[in-house]
């Protein structure tokens, strides 16, 4: 039968019982709990056709919904019935109306008017776009039909933000974002869509359509636009103080300062699981360990979004385990280590903190370029995750799909409608902005369904976040210095964040703390008096940056002479002072070294960086003369204590012989010469633990704490495995001794572990309590030990406390020998310690790992008894009928009735033949997705849905 929109017409204008105007609406798609096929002819204008409801029906409830083609305010339904009688219809029925199928509310209240023939139900305006007709069924019930239905909705004066008639449906904030998404995007033109999703240091707005603009800022380590906003430890300093609560304060004070710059998005915070020092962004980074990141870095978020502030976690995915160290070579990295590793920080914090924007890396997934993985861009983003914001690319990064990098793409047009296709909305540079690819989009030659769909994504976050009403975004004066920037408490801030970030790695004979009435103290170094920020630094105002020298003058008595002298700059091979600096050590009582990286901000031209985006560094060698330097100076026999001001680990192999002391105190921040001067007197205790682990040599490399084991040797012909410093190491000036380790295995299958740390020494500190997880046993090969928790504690001399974890068996899971998620019963080793546990690099190396005494920490065995694995089931919800596209819409119920959240996919088959594309899903223990599917109206093929161990046919 040939079914049409149905139009039900009244002659002129009716009124509601308190006078509303009224409008008849289309029927856009039709469902029923029974007779599905017949549902439509209820709709279809045709009194001698009709969806019947026999008595063997009628044993259970059912139910007849449709979807009204413009969502309004229903007040009105005609409806033409036999077998059911004007005074038994309120009995038999129940009207719901909803603007969310699968949240029905409560039913509405009705009068019946009209003739038995032709019944009118009303009711006071309810907002909605579905409409259930839901019966009663029961013994008491005779069989009936439902010959036609129509619905009226009630017109609606728009209004906008400022309570003032508009005729622009999207400018009304009581409507649905849904709506005011469709009536928004009805009206652009091409031209508009493509300026919505072009970059300009942030989204510029479409103002003749009043689409509000939205400012943005890098915000890795402080507002990094402009100058004079405070200047923050880099990233990877942060991962170093291993503490989720100042990470939070510091967010939310770099927030502070984002919204006195009436800016609302953050393109951070870098979520990147960095493997290999010699990534120049190692830097933006929290660190080589997926919880790690996803700890600090879900803290940074939590604390810039308690703003009402925007974060954009980037670079999405695999992104710091380049080929060699180098920005964005691929290294080819399979699903698994993807899931294991790379893709968890992304997953923790888009599952946790409702992120309303992403950035997408330059790195490839499974092969494909980022900027054109729908899989990883939409079906494990978007449909197993659940991430509803709009993605960012990286700048340049759709333009790289061209010959310029990956060859995916003969010109920009081409790349366009990859990006576009993959889901990406923002595009930070030279395509989405093109005059070529804008024509294009003019004239057919871009995917306009595509464009629609990132548009939509881009206008949910908008009209979601209210954003049309309270448009608070402000154009940035880069010449000014807005009012809360540096102020003294954010000062404060950043020298405490300074302090617990710095890594003590070597104190040999208890040199460290210094006495403040030392007779003679010699400072060199290129980073003595040239404190080095990091990468995404603001332009800096005069004597912003506090250096490593102006902290030690600062700290010491009159009666202590602190003699200065550089020795070498940062990179140069060419002309040096290291003679002058080795006769300045010569004349000192102690020498401080502050060597390491040249990384600034980028208003600063005039020298070469080590460190920060595009700038690996091969060797892992302390760069230009740095090395000699250090040599020289270690040469004269004086104690030489050295400060590595660094983005990355580097071959402290050398140094770790030569120096009496060893810290490193990262990319500090604004505040970090007094913030290192607080630890080298005693000040201050330090407590970091390295982020990242610090190799021998670069030989090493890529090498992590959390590695697999090896069907071979560890070791080199000419060299021995272990790191010379480990991941989570780091000294104090007090010790601690752990005790009482206990670990039980709870009914639900979690496991709490308890153990108690002393403070043993003679000063009060920090210690970071790891928790390490060995799974001894299992299906498929596991790392020898993952860290799983961590919480950062101070003891005063004699303080204990009793500290304790809880895991859940999905923190215990794998992915087995099918890709499936699941928790094998057997043995795991459970350790608690200040680093990160070691072992002994042979065979049977999981035995191995451990502490080798109780100042380290402790180690125990549980024999774990649960099983745990998803179990997903396969079951048709409802078929649709969409009678304008003539379509069915078939949906699934994926329910998982396991104990374990898990991934699937589902495919459709028509007539043997795949149709569309997979749909992916994440479900935990009871929760179930409907998934839709398309079918032509007319198929008469069987129609089969699968997933990995499921068939459903239709």
């Amino acid at each position: 039968m040939n079914l049409k929109r149905h139009l039900f017409l009244f002659a002129g204008i009716l009124s509601c019982s308190f006078l509303m105007a009224q409008q008849p609406s289309d029927i856009l798609s039709v469902s029923a709990s029974t007779n599905v096929e017949k549902a439509s002819l209820a709709f279809d204008k045709d009194q001698k056709t009709m969806w019947e409801v026999s008595g063997q029906d009628l044993k259970a409830d059912q139910w007849l919904m449709f979807t009204i083609q413009t969502p309004g305010d229903v007040c009105e339904l005609g409806v033409q019935m036999q077998g059911v009688s004007k005074e038994d219809l309120k009995q038999l029925m129940n009207i719901f109306v909803t603007y969310d199928p699968m949240n029905l509310g409560v039913p509405v209240d009705y009068q019946v008017q009209g003739s038995a023939k032709e019944m009118r139900l009303k009711f006071s305006p309810k907002y909605g776009a579905h409409v259930r007709l839901a019966f009663k069924g029961g013994d008491r019930v005779k069989p009936f039909m439902v010959k036609e239905v129509s619905v009226l909705l009630a017109d609606k004066e728009l209004k906008d933000r400022k309570g003032e008639k508009t005729s622009l449906r999207y400018m009304d904030p009581t409507l649905p974002v849904e709506e005011r998404v469709e009536s928004l995007l009805s009206v652009m033109t091409p031209e508009d869509k493509m300026e919505l999703i072009r970059e300009g240091w942030g989204i510029p707005g479409i103002p003749h359509l009043y689409v509000p603009p939205i400012t943005k800022v890098e915000a890795v380590h402080g507002f990094s636009y402009g100058s004079g906003a405070t200047i923050f430890p880099q990233a990877l300093a942060m991962g170093a103080t291993w503490n989720k609560k100042l990470t939070e304060e510091v967010a939310m004070a770099v927030g502070d300062e984002t919204l006195s710059a009436g800016t609302m998005q953050a393109w951070s915070p870098v979520l990147d699981v960095a493997q290999d020092a010699r990534w120049g962004r190692c830097e933006e980074t929290f660190g080589e360990d997926p919880v790690l990141v996803s700890q600090i870095g879900g803290a940074w978020i939590k604390g810039y979004q308690s703003m009402g502030l925007y974060t954009t976690p980037k670079h999405f995915g695999g992104h710091g385990a380049p080929l060699g160290g180098r920005d964005s070579h691929d290294i080819g990295l399979s699903e698994r280590e993807m899931r294991e590793v790379h893709l968890v920080p992304f997953r923790h914090v888009i599952r946790n903190y409702d992120c309303q924007s992403l950035m997408m890396a330059y790195s490839d997934f499974l092969g494909v370029p980022v900027a054109k993985s729908r899989e990883l861009l939409h079906n494990i983003l978007r449909e197993e995750w659940g991430f509803s914001g709009f993605i960012v690319s990286d700048c340049g990064a759709i333009g790289n799909l061209t010959a310029r990098k990956h060859y995916t793409a003969k010109n920009k047009i081409e790349a366009a409608n990859q990006a576009l296709a993959a889901g990406i909305a923002t595009n930070c540079g030279d395509t989405y902005n093109d005059k070529e690819v804008i024509q294009a989009a003019k004239d057919g030659r871009i995917n306009m369904e595509n464009l629609d769909e990132v548009c939509r994504t881009m206008l949910r976050m908008m009209f979601r976040n209210e954003l049309f009403e309270k448009a608070p975004n402000k154009p940035l004066d880069w010449n000014k210095i807005y009012p809360g920037w540096n102020s003294d408490s954010h000062k404060k801030m950043a020298r405490q964040a300074a302090r617990e970030s710095i890594v003590l790695l070597e104190n040999k004979d208890n040199i460290l703390p210094l006495s403040k009435d030392m007779r003679t103290i010699a400072v060199l170094g290129p980073g003595a008096n040239d404190l080095q920020p990091g990468d995404y630094t603001p332009k800096l105002q005069p004597g912003q940056l506090k250096s490593v020298l102006t902290g030690i003058k600062q700290a010491v008595g009159k009666q202590t002479k602190v003699i200065y002298e550089q020795g070498c700059d940062f990179t140069s091979l060419g002309e040096n002072n290291i003679a002058k600096a080795v006769k300045v050590a010569s004349q000192s009582d102690v020498v401080l070294l502050v060597l390491g990286d040249c990384s600034t901000s980028e208003a600063t031209t005039d020298v070469y960086k080590t460190s920060g985006e595009n700038h690996d560094y091969a060797t892992l060698i302390l760069p230009g003369k740095q090395q000699e330097l250090l040599e020289a100076v270690c040469a004269t026999g004086k104690p030489v204590i050295l400060i590595l001001q660094a983005g990355r680990p580097y071959n402290l192999s050398k140094a770790s012989e030569l120096c009496k002391a060893i810290l490193v105190n990262w990319l500090p921040g604004q505040e970090g010469g007094p913030a290192t001067a607080d630890v080298l007197f005693g000040d201050y205790n330090p407590a970091g633990r390295l982020p990242m682990t610090f190799p021998r040599h670069v030989g090493q490399l890529p090498l992590y704490y959390n590695f697999k084991t090896s069907g071979r040797r560890y070791e080199y012909s000419d060299m021995e495995y272990y790191p010379l410093y480990y991941f989570g190491y780091g000294l104090s000036y007090t010790s601690f001794e752990y005790s009482g380790l206990k670990i039980q295995e709870k009914e639900n299958g979690n496991i709490t572990v308890q153990a108690t740390v002393k403070n043993i020494g003679q000063r009060a500190g920090d210690e970071v309590v790891q928790l390490y997880v060995t799974d001894m046993y299992a299906s498929v090969k596991t790392r020898i030990t993952e860290l799983k928790d961590f919480t950062r504690i101070h003891l005063k001399p004699g303080e204990a406390k009793t500290v304790s974890f809880e895991l859940t068996p999905y923190e215990l899971s794998l992915l087995n020998d099918h890709m499936d998620r699941v928790v094998e019963k057997g043995a795991f080793k459970i350790l608690v310690g200040g680093v990160s546990p070691q072992y002994v690099a042979k065979d049977r190396i999981k035995d191995s790992v451990g502490y080798a005494d109780s100042k380290k920490g402790l180690s125990g065995m549980l024999e774990y008894t649960h099983e745990f694995a998803a179990d997903f089931g396969l079951t048709l919800f409802k078929v649709e009928e969409n009678l304008v596209k003539n379509q069915k819409t078939i949906w699934v119920s994926v329910k998982n009735n396991g104990t374990l959240m898990d991934t699937g996919k589902i495919e459709m088959y028509v007539g043997g033949k795949k149709v569309g594309n997979n749909v992916h899903y994440e479900l935990a223990p009871g929760e179930e997705k409907l998934i839709p599917f398309s079918v032509d109206k007319e198929n008469t093929d069987p129609v089969i849905f699968t997933t990995k161990y499921k068939v459903l046919s239709i």
